[in-house]
């Protein structure tokens, strides 16, 4: 069971990670991915570096806590996801956005095995 959950919650780690370093290395294609246009200038500095920071500690707070063993290093990115949902149905209910119904249904997928495994792993 342990062994199910680390291979349920690191493909979407590895995919967080390359989706970071896409936000780095293409940002064009990165951006298209999450259904989003490139700002230009200090906006588009900011897109890329804030975006692809959030995915990279993402997916590499979740690597961390299966290689170790350590359920500490799955809560920053339980923190993570959480308040990315939160954000998207504020955005939605507040904001007039779209409701971004595939992204938080992966988002609560990958949260709901997070916590699972977090709770089968050490303390610290």
């Amino acid at each position: 069971m342990d062994n199910a959950l680390k291979v349920a919650a690191g493909l979407p780690a590895f995919a967080f990670v390359l989706l970071g370093l896409s936000w780095w290395v293409v940002p064009d294609v990165a951006s298209a991915q999450l259904g989003m246009t490139l700002l230009g200038g200090v906006g588009l500095s900011s897109q890329i570096g804030d975006v692809g920071s959030f995915f990279l500690t993402l997916g590499t707070c979740i690597l961390i806590g299966i290689f170790t063993n350590n359920r500490f290093w799955l809560y920053p990115a339980i923190m993570l996801l959480t308040l990315a949902t939160l954000g998207r149905l504020l955005a939605w209910a507040i904001h007039d956005a779209a409701l971004a119904t595939q992204m938080i249904a992966v988002e609560w997928v990958v949260l709901v095995v997070l916590f699972f495994l977090s709770r089968r792993l050490e303390t610290p």
